[in-house]
């Protein structure tokens, strides 16, 4: 068999074994399946309405929870993801999985290209490294419970390989790390965004002692520069729009979990090894998950159940990193130049204080995150036990390394095969050892039938126009019953039990009137008060009756938007047309001659020197 044919063979077997596991398990307890799913499949469905009676636009804001509330503005709300896209084909929960499988492709593909193109490691090494990055409990955990903003995992391997790529010009690497950048930040992944930094301030250094070529500053300053201006451009409209609606829910959340470093860090190196390695041990001395479960969470000493403790990493890739301490262990020192010590030395204590960030921020001990964690963003974070998964990929980067050493003098190709084929064949089928856990560890107790009823009525043609208030109602109930609901609204902006959102609506019609109000709350008084005369939770007032009257049918209303909004929503616009015309440019160039004559500002471009 041609060899470039086995390879792409083993890429494709490999994506599809991970999916069909992810979808099997996910699925193993259907109709029900993980609590989250709850809230997220709710406002895919709440915005394929909008879809449906608008077209493409942006949903500033929603009927259908708590009274009436900011849709665009929500840092949950995900109208602009893929999952949203490809809603508009299948019903939501089939469309997350979807939108999983296509992120797990991505992730797959561009981790190959980069072991094997950028740090040029063998074929074989980089799909196991591939292997690696996909085959981790933190991803797993995440598409069972319908974590549905942390499926874009896969996708932080895009910025690295675009950054130290020595062959992509500089503005499609820009462009490459803003559509990632988008792509996390409109589907909620602010989390994911985070984790991928600190995975990838542990992988630049670290590749310095892989391949030194690839970190030159002069190439990777001004590609982070053009990538931070496209990814403010791109992201402006939606950041904005949220920081106008957060300033009035100001979410601080900080994790202190009782331990000290020790302890700490023993968890959370029991959190990565995990359950694909302790699952199939416990199996065969005939002990149950529990042993592992239970002790996870008292290891950790955190308040959360499993599935957020579970950042598993693969056998395959467990036993690799212990055999390169090994190697690292027998290897004969060797003294290298003072210039090149230097510059290993800076790269080590760089990797060093990376390393001490992201275990830092997991077991919420230590300097730097007493002073960083109180920061505007990572202040929202919490469940810091979610921060262990920073290491899955660069861990995965070093076990495709020590595989590609280890095997670099065996002459037999097949030798080297087997090898391959049991590290890769023993991981992926650990994946299994999940269904040794009860499935009521994983909380799998939301019926999903009623979003997809929901959505199938949508389709007949129902447009679920709201006419009332019913505060008790459940989120996925109240298309079907045309309502808004209030206290049983799930949205952690709010708080605990929703303490901050207090509109002053009752139970009944939307057209009840008081005081001169509808029964409904005027939503651009939670974004955008002072541009249009309003006070918080302010109701829509009884001359504003067209207003109610579109908002209620999912028609755009007139609330009037600062000329800040305005400008940051065109640029985004212009600037992902003008991104996706510049790629299908390149990418057409590479293929038609006549079209290379077209030449991209050579401030731009990469150099290869």
């Amino acid at each position: 068999m041609n060899k470039r044919i086995l390879y792409i063979f083993l890429i494709i077997t490999n994506i599809l074994v991970i999916n069909v596991f992810l979808v099997q398990y996910t699925n193993a307890s259907y109709p029900m399946v993980g609590l989250d799913y709850w809230g997220w499949t709710t406002r895919l469905i709440d915005s394929h309405l909008y879809y449906k009676a608008n077209g493409f636009g942006i949903e500033w804001y929603t009927p259908n929870f708590g009274g009436g509330l900011p849709a665009y503005p929500n840092p949950a709300q995900m109208q602009f993801s893929l999952p949203q896209l490809v809603t508009w084909f299948i019903n939501p929960y089939p469309a997350v999985l979807v939108s999983t499988a296509i992120y797990i492709a991505i992730g797959f593909i561009v981790t190959y290209l980069f072991l094997h193109n950028v740090i040029e490691l063998k074929p074989l090494s980089a799909i196991l490294g591939a292997d690696f990055f996909l085959i981790n409990g933190f991803l797993i955990e995440r598409v069972v419970v319908g974590h549905v903003n942390f499926l874009t995992f896969p996708l932080i391997i895009i910025p690295v390989f675009a950054i130290l790529s020595p062959k992509l010009p500089g503005w499609i690497a820009g462009a490459l790390i803003s559509i990632t950048g988008a792509a996390l930040v409109y589907s909620g992944g602010v989390y994911i965004a985070a984790i991928g930094l600190f995975s990838a301030l542990m992988i630049i250094p670290l590749v310095f002692f892989l391949k030194p070529g690839l970190i030159s500053w002069r190439r990777i300053l001004p590609i982070l520069i053009w990538g931070g201006i496209l990814t403010a451009l791109l992201c402006g409209s939606k950041l904005f729009a949220t920081m106008e609606y957060m300033r009035f829910f100001i979410r601080r959340v900080s994790d202190h979990y009782p331990t000290n470093w020790i302890q700490g860090l023993g968890g959370m190196i029991f959190q990565l090894i995990g359950t694909m390695n302790f699952f199939p041990i416990l199996g065969l001395i005939h002990k149950t998950s529990a042993s592992y479960t239970v002790r996870l969470i008292k290891w950790t000493r955190t308040p959360y159940s499993f599935w957020e403790l579970d950042s598993s990493i693969a056998p395959g890739m467990l036993f690799l990193l212990t055999y390169g301490v090994v190697l690292v262990l027998f290897r004969k020192p060797h003294i290298e130049k003072w210039n090149i010590l230097i510059k290993k030395m800076t790269a080590g204590l760089t990797l060093l204080v990376a390393i001490l960030l992201a275990t830092e921020f997991s077991i919420t001990k230590g300097f730097l995150y007493d002073q960083l964690g109180n920061l505007p963003v990572l202040q929202s974070l919490h469940a810091n036990t979610r921060f262990a998964a920073s290491f899955i990929l660069p861990l995965a980067i070093i076990s495709a390394k020590v595989f590609d050493v280890a095997t670099g003098n065996w002459k037999s190709g097949i030798k080297t095969f087997v090898a391959f084929a049991v590290l890769s064949g023993v991981s992926l089928a650990s994946m299994w050892s999940y269904y040794m856990m009860p499935m009521d560890v994983q909380a799998r107790f939301f019926d999903i039938t009623s979003i997809t009823e929901t959505y199938q009525r949508s389709s007949a043609g129902e447009t679920f126009p709201v006419n009332q208030i019913v505060p008790d109602m459940n989120d996925y109930e109240v298309f079907i019953a045309g309502s808004s609901n209030v206290t049983h609204h799930h949205d952690a902006l709010f708080g605990d039990d929703n303490i901050l959102l207090t509109p002053s609506v009752h139970e009944g019609s939307v057209f009840d009137i008081q005081d001169g109000y509808f029964n409904m709350t005027d939503p651009s008084s939670l974004v955008y008060p002072e541009v249009n005369g309003s006070t918080l939770f302010e109701r829509i007032p009884v001359s504003d009756y067209w207003k109610l009257a579109d908002f209620i049918n999912r028609r755009p209303s007139d609330w009037k938007l600062p000329l800040t909004q305005i400008i940051l929503d065109r640029a985004a616009g212009i600037t992902i047309l003008l991104e996706i015309c510049a790629i299908l440019v390149y990418m057409a160039r590479r293929r038609i001659p006549v079209l290379k004559s077209l030449h991209f500002p050579r401030s731009f471009q990469r150099s290869h020197s």
